[in-house]
């Protein structure tokens, strides 16, 4: 077992892509914003050339893909980015969601969410190799999954009643919401790794193959915002942003280190379908 101990490091802001990726989707939520779609007449007529259901929905299901920008800010990342030919960037990984809740109100939604990240990354020690002058190589994985329950606030309505038995959906649907639950997280690493032995008034550093991991649930929250676009009877494209806050204890392969940062971005695209 392999006990790192690594000087503090100084603790870096957000990653800039997150922070330009948040402000840009908070610009979209702007311009999806009922004051700059505000319908007209002949948006109205085209709205209700376009499918409609017999009554408004009361649950949705959905299915999302994207990117997650881990926020990377804790000593552990940084003690692994500044030994090993590793990045903060070299965590990004793809992210798949699923969704599933109710209305509530014609502007509040409860939702349900799973999402599931993993980025695998080969390395090597930047400063040393072995007694033949080749690399000292190394895999590191780190995974989440987070489960949440949330609120969907949505900034219009969903649709509209006409008459009795028809109810016409609106084009574009811009929400904000967050929530909260809990998120299981693994941090692993395996390969060869350099630790320094003193013995007898000497010192050495001596090379040796281990297995390190570092795996729990972290209770976490979560804000975020997106729209849904209407395409036709009850399908949904959902464009969402979600950012998570987390953190964990590490087990004891990572002893010297404070809890793990597990925060960072969620930006997705999927489809919902609406019933």
């Amino acid at each position: 077992m392999m006990f790192w101990n690594a000087a503090s490091c100084g603790k870096k802001h957000i990653l800039f892509v997150s922070l330009q990726t948040a402000v840009s989707m908070a610009v979209i939520l702007w311009l999806l914003s009922p004051g700059v779609f505000a319908a007209n007449t002949s948006n109205r007529a085209s709205s209700a050339r376009a499918d409609f259901l017999f009554e408004k929905p009361e649950g949705f299901l959905g299915l999302r893909f994207g990117r997650f920008f881990p926020t990377a800010d804790s000593d552990l990342f940084d003690f692994a980015t500044s030994t090993l030919t590793l990045d903060k960037k070299n965590f990004r990984a793809w992210n798949v969601g699923v969704d599933g809740g109710m209305d509530l109100h014609e502007r509040v939604d409860l939702i349900f969410s799973m999402d599931y990240s993993k980025r695998t990354k080969n390395s090597e020690f930047r400063d040393f190799v072995d007694d033949q002058g080749l690399p000292i190589t190394q895999t590191t994985e780190f995974s989440q999954i987070p489960i949440t329950a949330g609120i969907k606030f949505l900034l219009i309505p969903r649709g509209r009643s006409v008459g009795r038995f028809s109810w016409l959906p609106e084009r574009v649907v811009p929400f904000v919401g967050g929530g909260g639950g809990a998120l299981w997280y693994r941090f692993k690493q395996w390969g060869d790794f350099v630790e320094e032995v003193t013995a007898d008034g000497e010192t050495w550093w001596e090379i040796f193959p281990a297995k390190l991991k570092s795996a729990g649930w972290a209770p976490t929250v979560y804000a975020g915002g997106g729209a849904d676009i209407h395409i036709a009877k009850g399908a949904y494209v959902t464009l969402d942003f979600r950012y998570f806050w987390a953190n964990a204890e590490l087990s004891r392969d990572f002893i010297a280190f404070d809890p793990i940062d597990l925060s960072g971005l969620r930006i997705t695209a999927g489809l919902q379908w609406h019933f």
